[in-house]
């Protein structure tokens, strides 16, 4: 057998902690990502400014109207020397790592002056040619492009070259006609940028970090007082309640009492369920009271079932008499019905036949039966004439008749030597006379008000005769009133038809045949009424 699946099952307050510190770590992480980019870019604006400004500062000092002079005869003067001291004082000053400036060629860059004093690393003169040996041939060619391109990027920042992680501006001077003379370039060390940010991001995420931690505690504990606490007496309560055994424990299922004041929804819901606990409570002592009282009436109901079907001759059989053969059948639409049937012999040549239907159904129906079925049979047994029977048994009927019901009645009285029968028909369904040579017969006559209906009833005594071989068959309305799921009804007709269809002349096998032929036409459609039958064959 296969086990059964285990659930682990986290707690809320395990759920609510872990999505809150997930929550946390995501707004840390987010708050710190902003506030690095933005207070980096703000970094490289201010480099970015500051740079420029030095070198618009130094290519101002530059004597354009010179320029040229100076390459053609490769001689300085006071004014050239003025220039280098300034260039020197603006690097050092302003911690830049170089400041220089010079013509870009195809194959690198003819050195104009720069800031790097003599004896220092870095340091050329006037005329000094730098190609691919000292710069990238990239750099050659930005220089290059930005000479002819006064659309070029004017500050660069690079962190890949052999000379460090530099920011860079240029200035391209142009003589009075717009020609470029030369460009004038600075680069600036941000060494220092990584420590700088990486400082503020050590400072910006333990500040958010506590913040988030002190707001994670504040709300965990604010959780855990208005929802988390309050939600797990309810919890509590609840698994108290239903792992109670209703079966040896009836006496303790009482409603709870769950005090949770918290003002809010979660207060509703205590609140709801003290009532629905109560409810419960309420429901069970009633269930079981109900269960009770149910399987009592359900016990007297089978008892009543038993009695009726004890009222009910059953037994077939008449040993020593030959003249006839019959059978009869009753199937009621609830535990008990109103209809009925009975058989007798009043004398040694005259036998009673009688079929009858109560209005209603159920218990109410089953006891006017038995009352019915026992006046019909006293009345019949004084030898009364069959019209009297009836008329007598519905003055009995009528009388303490409060509650107004009624019953359709057939008595034939027959001749079991001559076939020669009189019957009496109160509001009852037409007997039909299945002939020896298979034709089917409606019983016609004077017909009278239903039995109990009317205390001045008159019936009129019909007299007919069946040939031996013949078959009397009785019923009641559940068989032509039967409905199917379309609403429509079995009727006479469908009733004649098969009785005229059977082959084999026997009573037994002509009701079963109704019985089954009444269910297929019915489907699903549940029984409504009470199915009653009774055949009498005269035999041969």
């Amino acid at each position: 057998m296969k086990e059964p699946k285990i659930i682990r099952r986290i707690s809320l307050k395990t759920k609510f902690a872990s999505a809150s510190m997930i929550l946390a770590i995501f707004l840390c992480v987010i708050i710190v990502l902003i506030s690095y980019f933005s207070y980096r870019d703000e970094m490289f604006k201010r480099y970015d400014e500051n740079i420029s400004s030095l070198v618009h500062t130094a290519a101002a000092l530059v004597p354009a109207d010179k320029v040229n002079q100076y390459y053609e005869t490769q001689q300085t003067d006071a004014d050239y020397d003025r220039l280098i001291e300034q260039f020197q004082i603006i690097q050092e000053q302003n911690h830049l790592e170089y400041l220089y400036a010079y013509v870009p060629t195809a194959d690198g860059f003819k050195v104009f002056g720069q800031g790097t004093k003599p004896g220092t690393e870095g340091h050329f003169m006037l005329g000094d040619f730098l190609g691919t040996d000292y710069y990238p041939q990239a750099d050659i060619d930005a220089a290059n492009n930005l000479f002819t391109n006064p659309d070029a990027p004017k500050t660069i920042i690079s962190n890949d070259s052999e000379f460090g992680y530099l920011i860079s501006a240029f200035e391209v001077m142009q003589d009075e006609q717009g020609n470029p003379l030369l460009i004038v370039g600075a680069d600036m060390s941000m060494k220092d940028i990584n420590s700088t940010l990486n400082a503020y991001i050590i400072l910006v995420s333990s500040i958010a970090l506590l913040i988030f931690v002190l707001f994670i505690t504040i709300y965990l504990l604010f959780l855990n007082k208005s929802i988390i606490n309050p939600l797990q007496v309810i919890v509590d309560n609840a698994t108290d309640f239903v792992n109670i055994n209703l079966d040896e424990n009836l006496g303790e299922i009482v409603a709870l009492n769950i005090e949770v004041k918290t003002g809010d929804e979660i207060e509703i819901l205590a609140e709801a369920f003290n009532k629905m606990t109560s409810d419960i409570s309420r429901y069970i002592k009633e269930l079981t009271s109900v269960t009770s009282e149910r399987e009592r009436i359900e016990t007297e109901l089978r008892i009543a079932t038993l009695i009726q079907e004890g009222m009910l001759p059953r037994n077939f059989e008449y040993p020593d008499r030959h003249e006839f053969t019959l059978y009869a059948s009753m199937r009621a639409a609830k535990d008990v019905g109103g209809d009925f049937y009975d058989f007798f012999f009043v004398d040694d040549d005259h036998f009673c036949i009688t079929i009858g239907d109560v209005s209603g159904k159920g218990v109410p129906a089953a006891l006017f039966m038995a009352m019915t079925k026992a006046t019909v049979k006293d009345l019949v047994l004084r030898r009364l004439p069959v019209d009297e029977v009836m008329t007598e048994a519905n003055i009995n009927l009528c009388n303490n008749n409060e509650q107004g019901m009624f019953v359709t009645l057939l008595i034939a009285i027959i001749n079991v030597k001559t076939g020669v029968f009189q019957w009496c028909d109160a509001g009852h369904d037409p007997a039909i006379i299945w002939k020896k040579d298979g034709t089917v017969e409606m019983l016609t006559g004077k017909k009278g008000f239903v039995c109990a209906g009317m205390e001045t009833a008159k019936y009129k005594m019909n007299e007919s005769q069946i040939e031996k071989g013949d078959i009397i068959y009785l019923y009641t309305d559940g068989i032509p009133e039967a409905n199917n799921t379309k609403n429509e009804f079995y009727g006479l007709e469908r009733l004649k038809t098969l009785v005229a269809s059977k082959d084999e002349h026997d009573i037994k096998s002509l009701c079963a045949d109704i019985l089954a032929d009444v269910d297929e036409f019915a489907d699903t459609e549940p029984q409504f009424d009470d199915i009653t039958m009774l055949g009498f064959k005269l035999e041969e």
